[in-house]
């Protein structure tokens, strides 16, 4: 499991029984040190890169059933 699942994790289980994504991007920088190449903004949408790593994170743990999607941006 990389740094990255374990952080993602770990900002799940502190949102609580379930978070969308917002909670865990707001939550990841306490839990997981990120360099300035992470908080660059991308030309895809303007959001730092790190909240595309942390959607595809997400994406991969819910398909490995790691994670259960409630809705459109939720999960636990």
């Amino acid at each position: 499991m990389s740094d990255w699942e374990r952080a993602i994790r770990a900002a799940f289980r502190r949102a609580g029984k379930s978070a969308d994504l917002q909670a865990i991007y707001s939550d990841l920088p306490n839990l997981l040190e990120l360099t300035d190449e992470h908080w660059a903004e991308t030309r895809h949408g303007g959001r730092p890169a790190y909240q595309h790593a942390v959607r595809s994170y997400v994406s991969n743990m819910a398909r490995a059933g790691d994670l259960q999607r409630l809705s459109r941006g939720g999960t636990r």
